[in-house]
């Protein structure tokens, strides 16, 4: 649940909390009556959840820009928070010069620049747990080759993860993770011998006077090698502490027992997403603690969510179980399909989908909606449900022009 944050002076006199709407309970989509009687023992079982999500909207959508974020009245007074946290982290760590435009050589090119508002929920309930507001470099003017170098950031394969969570139950070692804050901006500083120097109009509201401009000295969402320096920054310091890359994964490093860590140690990096594996308890947390010194960011502790997924651990009997369930129910609700009956095959037997069935020129509408449903089951199948794969490669082959037998097949 969010915890209130302080009251700010951007807020006005209409800012009180609406009341949330309570969601209704859902009926068993189950034609047959055996399977309908599971249905309504596993729905019974989710209205715990229910009454938890009664003051969140699992569907709310993320604001488009600053005028949409301060219009919802119950979230308002976070997302003025954390955007006070944001630019008091970015002046504190150093990320900004003051420069006025008269100042600026004729070479010296200025990027536009915006928040962008995320809405972050736990992998278990759905609740809405945090409002991050992050200022975002309009890099999509950037040209490579005079304004980066390299925008490649290796990140580890969904299979290596499920690996090391896997090990991680398998000899009951510790798993743990920890959370960078503003992840980027702590990667090393920007070398003016590979990256022009970069200059940011300032966002709305931060500035009053429009001769001002930021000049960025630290990576910063938007910017193209953004990713790419925050890899490299930990790759370096992981290669002093005595760990070396495992096999292919450039983004998962392994150290061997000995030293001053008695233990063997696995860490993985999804960008700024941390696994952390060992057998030793004491070891894990010397090492978060020598981690977090230089990184700086929270002890998450346990893993309980990863990518998304919901983790459920069962120690005695060495096992962790993945679950999407959150996020298929979004799935579900947000293409209304959550009442509909359901089927036992992923695809229809006997049908092939075929380009014959694809019209000549695509309905936008539909297009937009087949493309919605393809994109959201590519992160199922690529985490937790691999019997849907072959139906999600045959829908994929006719994402370009879709036709409506396409959409029935998708919507199925």
């Amino acid at each position: 649940m969010l915890a209130s944050p302080p009251r700010s002076a951007e807020e006005d006199s209409d800012s009180g909390e609406s009341e949330p709407e309570v969601m209704d309970q859902p009926t068993g989509p189950f034609s047959d009556a055996q399977r309908n009687e599971v249905w309504q023992v596993l729905a019974s079982q989710m209205m715990e959840h229910y009454e938890e999500l009664a003051d969140v909207d699992m569907l709310e959508p993320n604001p488009a820009n600053r005028n949409e974020a301060l219009r919802n009245a119950r979230l308002r007074p976070f997302w003025i928070d954390s955007k006070r946290k944001e630019m008091d982290g970015l002046w504190r760590r150093g990320c900004f010069k003051l420069w006025k435009r008269s100042e600026l050589l004729a070479s010296d090119r200025v990027f536009g620049s915006r928040f962008h508002y995320n809405i972050k929920r736990d992998g278990a309930t759905g609740q809405i747990t945090n409002c991050k507001v992050r200022l975002v470099v309009m890099g999509n003017r950037m040209l490579e080759g005079e304004d980066y170098e390299d925008s490649f950031t290796p990140v580890p394969h969904a299979t290596s993860g499920r690996i090391i969570i896997s090990i991680a139950a398998a000899q009951d070692l510790e798993l743990h993770s920890c959370d960078l804050a503003q992840a980027f901006i702590q990667a090393d500083k920007l070398d003016e011998g590979v990256n022009r120097r970069i200059f940011i109009c300032p966002p709305q509201g931060t500035v009053e006077d429009a001769d001002t401009v930021f000049e960025v000295c630290r990576p910063l969402y938007g910017i193209p090698s953004s990713a790419s320096a925050l890899h490299l920054t930990l790759s370096r310091w992981f290669k002093e502490e005595g760990f070396t890359t495992a096999g292919f994964e450039d983004s998962v490093w392994v150290r061997e027992a000995g030293g001053k860590y008695a233990h063997l140690l696995i860490v993985s990096a999804h960008i700024d997403d941390t696994l952390m594996a060992c057998e030793s308890l004491n070891t894990l947390q010397a090492f978060k603690s020598e981690f977090l010194t230089r990184f700086e960011g929270t002890n998450e502790g346990e893993v309980t969510t990863y990518l998304g997924c919901e983790l459920i651990r069962d120690r005695l009997n060495r096992s962790i179980t993945f679950r999407q369930v959150v996020y298929a129910r979004k799935i579900l609700q947000l293409y209304r399909a959550w009442d509909k009956p359901t089927v036992k095959t992923p695809l229809e037997p006997g049908v092939r989908l075929s380009k014959v069935d694809s019209p000549d020129v695509a309905d936008p509408v539909l297009h937009r909606l087949y493309r919605g449903i393809t994109s959201h089951l590519s992160f199922l199948v690529t985490m937790t449900r691999c019997n849907l794969a072959f139906a999600y490669a045959e829908l994929s082959k006719f994402v370009q022009l879709p036709g409506p037998e396409h959409l029935k097949a998708a919507e199925r």
